[in-house]
């Protein structure tokens, strides 16, 4: 497959993705609305994922520390998934390779192992930190 083919593959995606992120954000600024956890929701317990919203709601208002309270573990690996998807996207693009190399395939199942240990952690111990 040609490059160009390639780059317009990951375009519409991440189009679609952002005018979604954009709608959402403009839904939950003009009327206060946001998406529950459906697994906080059902079991009354934290997910791996809980206030990651949050998280991003509090980034795009330049809060630091409001966004790393809101979910410390996503947010001290945000930037080591966005230079992994950046270098993931390159790779694709240029070489049109969508296979993870055995090291990255060992960093994806140890960053899940990671969040089901935060899982965890956070609903034996609800330490400030930990608790969205």
């Amino acid at each position: 497959m040609p490059m160009k083919q390639r780059i317009l593959r990951i375009l519409r995606p991440m189009v679609i993705l952002v005018t979604i992120g954009l709608l959402y954000t403009l839904l939950h600024q003009t009327v206060g609305w946001s998406i529950p956890c459906p697994i906080y929701t059902v079991t009354g317990l934290y997910c791996p994922g809980c206030g990651v919203t949050r998280l991003f709601w509090h980034l795009m208002k330049w809060e630091w520390a409001e966004a790393l309270s809101s979910n410390v573990v996503v947010f001290c690996l945000l930037p080591s998934f966005i230079l992994g998807t950046a270098y993931h996207i390159y790779r694709y693009i240029r070489y049109g390779s969508t296979q993870l190399s055995k090291l990255e395939n060992g960093v994806v199942w140890a960053v899940v192992v990671l969040l089901l240990v935060f899982c965890v952690i956070r609903n034996i111990f609800p330490i400030d930190i930990l608790v969205p």
